[in-house]
């Protein structure tokens, strides 16, 4: 399971996400990136929305 070593927020809820993440999609594991437990926002690897 991929790592993010620097803290993310939701951008919609600002949920801090885990640092252990388990991806959802082949664009989380190619790229990156989570999926708000709180909101369902999908975000980048950066914390940005994805749209």
């Amino acid at each position: 399971m991929p790592l993010n070593f620097k803290p993310i927020h939701c951008p919609k809820c600002n949920e801090k996400q885990p640092q252990i993440r388990k991806p959802k999609g082949w664009k989380e594991i190619l790229w990156g990136g989570n999926t708000c437990k709180n909101c369902g926002c999908k975000m980048d690897r950066f914390g940005k929305e994805r749209k």
